[in-house]
């Protein structure tokens, strides 16, 4: 049985992710952005000590880099011009979008690492396979299929180092030789893998009848009870969203950083929904450290 987030029914977990989606999207406030990123890992952090995370921290920083270097360099919006680079106006309120779309696409990444942690095999296909069980059937294929051609690469390049073929040193034609060798394994052993599963779904009845679920998960009181927690935490952050809070205005004018009333609300409304994997999993370990 798992515990904390994982244990958790798959709907409450979909529309976390859901929720915090979204709001990731609508609120470009710097301030909402670098909290949000800060709170995901975190939450990577919780779920398997970060080690997917630290896969991805290079792609991240380098993706977040270029949208922050990019957008100033490429756009001359704005009426704040701190300096020229050759005829091309750098204004400020250029350096500040790219900021922003950098903050968004690293922590929607963050989210969908986390999503891919939680809610894979079982879980997902229990959500969709319902109402879209092909297209859900496919999605689950595809997420495997990467890793497990990465996985099937890595094997064959170390059986060919071991023979002397190599994509990495030797003339240009004899790697490039190499190279499709390995390729042509590589598609071979996948599609002769993916006639055989074929035949063992045909074998097994596969949509021949209503699909049953492997798992059976069931929504408990806890379960209920987050799903109207999140619930009303979106509610509050769209709401808020709709009047203009949690935004700033960027062109054609950088306006105020500054915050509402309403603005602390939906910040903390924010941190505690981000936060919910973390608050999920620090109830069960006062419970398991203090009253066991």
């Amino acid at each position: 049985m798992e515990n904390g987030f994982r244990g958790y029914h798959p709907y409450v977990a979909f529309l976390y992710y859901v929720f915090v989606g979204v709001l990731l999207m609508i609120y470009n406030h710097p301030l909402f952005l670098s909290t949000a990123i800060l709170l995901l890992i975190f939450v990577n952090l919780s779920h398997d000590r970060g080690q997917e995370l630290k896969k991805w921290a290079l792609p991240l920083t380098i993706m977040g880099t270029i949208f922050a270097l990019l957008n100033p360099l490429l756009v001359s919006r704005g009426s704040h011009i701190l300096f020229y680079l050759g005829n091309r106006q750098i204004t400020l309120e250029a350096i500040v979008f790219g900021l922003v779309m950098a903050f968004m696409v690293v922590a929607i990444i963050m989210l969908f690492i986390s999503f891919n942690i939680i809610l894979n095999g079982n879980k997902f296909l229990y959500i969709f396979a319902k109402l879209l069980p092909r297209i859900a059937f496919l999605v689950m294929l595809t997420m495997r299929f990467v890793p497990l051609l990465k996985e099937r690469y890595e094997e064959i390049q170390a059986v060919q180092k071991v023979r002397g073929m190599t994509i990495s040193h030797g003339r240009l034609r004899e790697r490039a030789r190499n190279g499709m060798n390995l390729i042509q394994t590589l598609l071979t052993w996948s599609l002769e893998e993916a006639i055989q599963t074929a035949d063992s779904m045909i074998a097994r009845g596969y949509g021949n009848k209503q699909k049953s679920s492997y798992e059976s998960f069931v929504m408990t009181r806890r379960d209920i009870l987050s799903l109207v927690l999140l619930s009303i935490l979106f509610i509050i952050n769209i709401l808020g969203s709709l009047l203009g809070y949690g935004k700033i205005v960027i062109y054609p004018m950088l306006g105020t950083l500054q915050f509402y009333p309403i603005d602390y609300v939906l910040y903390i409304s924010t941190i505690i929904m981000i936060s919910f994997p973390l608050i999920v999993e620090g109830i069960e370990y006062a419970q398991w450290k203090f009253f066991n």
